[in-house]
């Protein structure tokens, strides 16, 4: 008989619920047996059933579920709280948000995120390790000591998150710096067409192709912000520092950070369309 020891009285309610449902089948054909205590939920096993390779896998993995559901958004707040010293409660919901899409595997595109991805195996093994068919033992207990390992992967989850929760406010402040000096800076032209290909190619609004020289003439030095970048690299401060009131906007590939940083920039002024439709538009125009 397994014998977990509850002391807080939600668990007691949502782990009982867990495993009823999760051992419905072998509760109805009589292999197992579910008894409360006020503080104790007992799991009887028919001694003739096979344990190690049926009942065991079946318990441990509705155990780690109910850890995940239930416990593992309470840490991670507790982490950002009070390790990492995040008490506004706004940062906490988006540094939490960013932490639950990173441990769902949303965030493949961050780096180092792979070291994240065994986090629930870590707390399904801790149970496979430890249960037996007569385990007896403080469900409370077992969390603090024998999910270290897990609890260390969520501070590593939580310092992922909020490193990309500063950069995302660092783009949004750069983003609003610019909206800002778009207001008051007068256009260098009125309209520029953009091609972006595996390069970035910058056109007036006559569709003559506008020199790396000229380009670097338009650049106002105190916005640039791609530092060490050559001038016919860069394309957001050349941009801005033209600040066209109508940017056409040429590529293939829309899911794209550069042309999303300039929709958001520029807003209304940028025109999206397929990059085999500048040599239409221009040959139409020219």
């Amino acid at each position: 008989m397994i014998e977990i020891y509850l002391q807080d009285k939600l668990d007691h309610y949502h782990l009982l619920k867990d495993l009823k449902n999760g051992l419905r089948t072998f509760i109805k054909n009589g292999v197992i047996e579910l008894s409360l205590a006020s503080d104790r939920l007992m799991i009887i096993i028919d001694e003739n059933f096979n344990f190690d390779e049926i009942i065991k896998p079946v318990i441990a993995e509705i155990l780690k579920k109910h850890v995940i559901e239930s416990k593992e958004e309470i840490w991670l707040l507790d982490i950002i709280d009070n390790i990492f010293f995040y008490d506004d409660r706004e940062e906490q919901t988006e540094i939490l948000a960013m932490a639950k899409s990173i441990l769902s595997g949303e965030r493949l595109d961050l780096p180092n995120v792979t070291k994240l991805f065994l986090t629930e195996q870590l707390i399904y093994s801790a149970f496979m390790d430890y249960l037996t068919r007569d385990s007896k033992f403080c469900y409370e207990s077992f969390l603090t000591f024998r999910l270290k390992g897990y609890f260390d992967k969520l501070i590593d989850c939580v310092e992922m998150s909020i490193d990309e929760y500063q950069l995302e406010q660092e783009y949004q402040n750069l983003v609003e710096s610019f909206r800002y000096y778009l207001k008051s800076r007068s256009p260098e032209l009125t309209c520029v067409h953009l091609v972006i290909d595996e390069d970035y190619f910058f056109y007036d609004e006559f569709f003559q192709l506008i020199s790396g020289e000229k380009l670097a003439s338009y650049l106002d030095m105190e916005i640039i912000f791609e530092i060490g970048v050559p001038t016919e690299e860069m394309v957001i401060s050349p941009l801005v520092s033209i600040a066209p009131m109508e940017i056409h906007l040429y590529c293939d590939e829309i899911d794209n950070t550069v042309i999303h940083s300039i929709q958001n920039i520029f807003q209304e002024r940028v025109k999206l369309y397929n990059k085999e439709e500048f040599q239409v538009i221009s040959s139409s125009l020219t």
